[in-house]
């Protein structure tokens, strides 16, 4: 669940609360698990550094702006230190519920629309903490660029079909302090096209996101496909 409010002309704030259900099943072990609860909380403050209307030559409308945002990660999901204790040393520790740890984030977005037609590009960088079990996740840099075109049918309905890549990268997950946690890391480019659709103050869409290339963990893990649908309301 998500909200954000805009403060006058170049300010909006953003609030994130997760809620995980999670699912694990080792192969040749025979062992499941699942756990289901509260993530960790996230707060962004974004501040629009411009934002621009223009005509070209051939009398068409283009219109580009840029938003900076830095945000905050509140360790409100549980963490299970057992959890790592009970696997593995180069083992990673991604079956939590949250971090246990206090996090940063800054992010840069940048949209530019001919007309119908435009490119949305956003860069995050997340700085990650240790926690007090003396893991720390390490930081993750994703950026994404997603082309799109607008259908606008009546001025009731608006269709934007949209595709694009991502691409994730992250350095190895360190315990005490100096020890690199060998399945974690590595870096990913997947594929995405989706859809956005705005009926008046409701929107909604979804994408489905293929990896292209990876390199997870020393080749050790494999992501798969992923399907993303969200839907929200403006007060």
């Amino acid at each position: 669940m998500w909200g954000a409010w805009n403060i006058g002309q170049r300010w909006r704030v953003m609030a994130i609360l997760p809620y995980n259900f999670n699912a694990r099943s080792i192969k040749g072990s025979g062992e499941q698990g699942e756990k289901n609860g509260l993530g960790d909380v996230v707060a962004m403050g974004y501040f629009k550094i411009f934002e621009e209307a223009t005509s070209t030559s051939s009398n068409k409308m283009l219109v580009h702006s840029l938003w900076l945002g830095a945000g905050i990660k509140a360790p409100t999901g549980k963490y299970d230190a057992s959890e790592r204790s009970n696997t593995a040393q180069d083992a990673p520790n991604n079956f939590q519920l949250g971090t246990a740890s206090t996090d940063f984030m800054v992010n840069l977005a940048y949209d530019v629309r001919l007309m119908d037609v435009g490119l949305n590009v956003n860069a995050t960088y997340k700085m990650n903490t240790e926690n007090k079990y003396d893991y720390r996740y390490a930081n993750k840099f994703t950026t994404n660029a997603l082309a799109y075109y607008k259908f606008n049918i009546q001025n009731k309905v608006r269709i934007a079909p949209n595709a694009g890549l991502i691409y994730e990268t992250q350095s190895k997950d360190v315990v005490y302090g100096k020890y690199d946690v060998a399945q974690s890391g590595g870096h990913s480019t997947t594929g995405v096209i989706g859809v956005e659709v705005n009926l008046g103050k409701i929107s909604f869409g979804g994408n489905y996101q293929s990896p292209l290339d990876q390199n997870l963990a020393d080749g050790r893990v494999q992501a798969g496909d992923r399907f993303l649908t969200h839907v929200s309301y403006s007060f």
